[in-house]
């Protein structure tokens, strides 16, 4: 867990702990706020993502499934008739 003093600016801030070991901020004295490991916004942003590229990796693997599975070997009189020759 992160640290931090919501009043000072966070370019600025030193962190000390008090001798009953709560943290507080080295310049103003306020008690350090816990910031959360995983935030909110990003827990949204994440499954915005999934929704914009699992439709690219359903594509690609559909067109995985579909190259490696053997292509039906056409026979010459099959294709004699769609020519209409004789080979």
């Amino acid at each position: 867990m992160r640290y931090f003093c919501p009043y000072c600016s966070p370019h600025y801030q030193i962190h000390e702990e008090r001798s009953d070991g709560v943290m507080v901020c080295g310049y103003c004295g306020d008690p350090l706020v816990k910031e959360p490991t995983i935030k909110l916004t990003q827990i949204f942003s994440f499954i915005a993502a999934i929704a914009f590229i699992s439709p690219l990796l359903i594509t690609a693997f559909s067109f995985i499934q579909d190259w490696k599975r053997p292509q039906p070997q056409r026979s010459i009189q099959v294709v004699k008739a769609l020519i209409g020759t004789e080979l």
